[in-house]
């Protein structure tokens, strides 16, 4: 399995309110994308590590290739067009065809190695698509608005941001079967799209020291 990062977004919920690319904004010192490479990189079972800069983010391309991460071979960095979200993905998956690929975006710097490896272990092959959401009343119990929903049978969810795809798997009409795994963590909850979760992501990081 491959793992994309995806931070090539242009950010447009947060630029009126900060002075850098979003996924150049720091917690505790250390960058949302590095981060979440950190996550990637530690779960250790990935045949790639891909992170999916643009042209809309050409700070953070930057700041990726000069990480020690991609100079010690351990990540690639691809950049798109940035024409948009699922145009960037389509040519990341359909260029590591046939592999399965674990995408995620640079919005979750909570995320942790062993939360990656929970999900790669409840993802089953077999499935083409399976998205990892959560209970848009977990989200919201933490004080969280939930930015993207969903309804499944006679619930709400909130999408965590993370999806693992099988290209191989799309039907005939260039669509894959989606799936959903509900894991309520607040480190899934924390997509920083707005100040109010930028405070959030650096209190929670807080307690954890």
């Amino acid at each position: 399995m491959i793992a994309a990062l995806m931070c090539g977004g242009r950010g447009t919920r947060m630029n009126t309110v900060i002075e850098t690319e979003k996924p150049l904004l720091k917690l505790k010192g250390m960058t949302m994308v590095e981060r979440v490479l950190r996550a990637l990189v530690g779960f250790r079972q990935f045949e790639k590590i891909v992170a999916i800069s643009s042209l809309n983010t050409p700070e953070t391309t930057v700041f990726l290739r000069n990480h020690y991460y991609f100079s010690s071979g351990l990540i690639d960095v691809v950049v798109t067009n940035g024409i948009s979200y699922s145009k960037d993905l389509s040519i990341v998956v359909h260029e590591f065809e046939p592999s399965r690929v674990f995408v995620v975006s640079a919005d979750l710097p909570l995320l942790n190695p062993k939360i990656v490896q929970d999900i790669s272990i409840r993802c089953m092959p077999n499935f083409p698509c399976v998205s990892i959401v959560l209970e848009k009343l977990f989200v919201e119990r933490i004080g969280l608005e939930p930015s993207i929903t969903i309804v499944i049978g006679n619930k709400e969810y909130s999408h965590s941001g993370i999806t693992i795809l099988d290209p191989s798997q799309v039907n005939h009409d260039g669509i894959l079967e989606e799936h959903y795994i509900v894991i309520n963590k607040k480190e899934l909850a924390v997509n920083v799209n707005s100040t109010r979760e930028l405070e959030m992501a650096e209190a929670m990081l807080e307690e954890r020291n």
